[in-house]
């Protein structure tokens, strides 16, 4: 390593930071962010105005100006210098004359200390260095932590510092009770889970069960589960929670139209179990669903079920929460990009339009006799958007109930298929055309879009010109259920 990384408590002395470019106010910001005691020296007052206004910083900082050479950097724990040569070479050689840490800003080589990229989470901090070669490596690596880091990472670890004092006194009286076994259990069982969601109130009453007991570091307990929306198809639209809580999985309970992409996510030494239904064909029932999340949960796994979409988006998430919580197992959920959210941006449809769609209904008609317990009426103002989920086989009753109660049949209407993933099709042209727009789109999942904003969709093919072709369903990443490798169970 050209450079150890360390962290410096600042608050025991001062910093001084010389120059009042945009780099020095970068730095001050920066110092600021970590509790330092800054002495500024700048030209004059006015620069320093103008830097802090470009950061929109405010704070306690002293600001001193004069030329550089006058600077006293004698009782300073660190030299941040950005002024520019040949200002720089000099207050770097006086420093380390003095044997103080001094960083040249872009100038690792008159540098015996330089700033790394950095993760913040309160609490938790990551630094990451390329010894001055390539900040923007630095920062694209740093992006990357950003992105599988969760959020409220630093609020785990201050939670766990709190309870530091208490954990030590319960070491003395129970000798056999293993700190380091009761902390993983925090971090990877339900507590950390729980608090990882924003429930911080949940989690601290836990871990106070668990220390007054004393058993959280000598017994097994209940596993977690987490309700996972998947989003319509594509990897690249979960969100940073599902991703980490499909990543830290033991055991994922899967659905048909979860795609294989998104599985690829898990470790590798994940189960997943595919549990999905397919119209017309046999499945596993919801009983049986429930039955097994419960069971993985109690010989303490960590178990995802996950969902296409959004779980609680007619995706009975509500009810397996409800057996969940009955059951006693502790149970997050992590929401998804709806089907109708995804689909539409693809398509560049919006289902809402200022003075032209002021309404939006999410509606199910999976077989045509489902139709019959809608309000059609209700959805029939013609400043409404209405989108129908599972509705492809339902395609004519739909648009014989909209216009039977008053919708328009020259309402512009738009099937979008597979969205999100290959083989996407978007087609539009009227409620009156909805059975053939069906028929044109070929193979599901699909939503169907009835509103004046269908007629928006940049994307989206109008019926005259589609070759009407049909597209077995499966095909892409929309296919039957996902089968590869030795560790899936239960696929049909």
């Amino acid at each position: 390593m050209s450079f150890l990384p360390i962290f410096v408590h600042l608050a025991t002395g001062h910093i001084v930071l010389v120059g009042a470019g945009a780099e020095a106010a970068a730095k001050l910001h920066l110092l600021r962010a970590a509790g330092a005691r800054v002495r500024w020296f700048v030209p004059d007052e006015s620069s320093a105005i103008r830097a802090l206004s470009a950061r929109h910083y405010a704070g306690p900082i002293e600001v001193v100006q004069g030329e550089p050479r006058d600077v006293d950097l004698s009782q300073a724990i660190a030299v941040v210098i950005a002024a520019g040569d040949p200002v720089d070479a000099r207050l770097a050689a006086r420093a380390r004359g003095l044997g103080v840490a001094v960083n040249v800003v872009d100038r690792p080589d008159l540098s015996t200390f330089i700033f790394p990229a950095i993760v913040n989470r309160g609490d938790v901090t990551v630094a990451i260095g390329t010894a001055g070669a390539s900040p923007v490596l630095a920062r694209r690596i740093r992006e990357r932590i950003e992105a599988i880091l969760p959020a409220r990472i630093g609020e785990l670890a201050a939670l766990m510092k709190r309870y530091r004092p208490e954990l030590a006194a319960l070491r003395k009286r129970l000798p056999q009770f293993s700190p380091r076994l009761f902390w993983e259990r925090v971090a990877d069982g339900p507590i950390g889970a729980l608090l990882l969601s924003g429930r911080a109130h949940e989690a601290e009453q836990a871990l106070r069960q668990d220390l007054t007991t004393g058993l959280g570091g000598m017994v097994s307990v209940p596993g977690v589960v987490h309700l996972v929306g998947a989003g319509p198809g594509d990897p690249d639209l979960l969100t940073l929670r599902a991703l980490h809580a499909v990543q830290n999985a033991d055991i994922i309970f899967y659905d048909h139209l979860v795609t294989r992409e998104i599985l690829d996510r898990a470790r590798r030494d994940a189960e997943c179990v595919f549990v999905g239904k397919r119209k017309g064909k046999p499945g596993i029932g919801q009983d049986e669903i429930n039955r097994r999340m419960v069971e993985a949960a109690r010989s303490g796994r960590k178990v995802v079920r996950l969902k296409s979409g959004d779980p609680f988006v007619f995706g009975r998430g509500g009810e397996e929460l409800a057996y969940l919580r009955a059951a006693g197992i502790p149970t997050v959920v992590v929401p998804g990009i709806t089907a109708a959210l995804g689909c539409a941006a693809e398509a560049g449809l919006p289902l809402t339009f200022r003075n032209e769609a002021t309404q939006l209904s999410f509606v199910t008609a999976s077989t045509a006799d489902d139709t019959q317990h809608v309000d059609w009426a209700g959805l029939a103002d013609a400043k409404a958007t209405v989108v129908v989920y599972m509705g492809l086989s339902a395609a004519d009753a739909v648009r014989a109930k909209l216009t039977a109660a008053g919708r328009s049949p020259h309402t512009p209407t738009a099937v979008l298929a597979r969205g999100t993933r290959s083989g996407s099709q978007a087609l539009v042209g009227r409620l009156d055309e909805l059975p053939r727009l069906a028929e044109a789109a070929g193979g599901g999942p699909a939503l169907l879009v009835i509103g004046e904003v269908a007629a928006r969709a940049e994307n989206a093919t109008p019926l005259s010109e589609a070759h009407e072709r049909s597209v077995p369903f499966g095909e892409g990443r929309g296919g039957a259920p996902i089968v590869f490798g030795s560790k899936l169970r239960g696929a049909v």
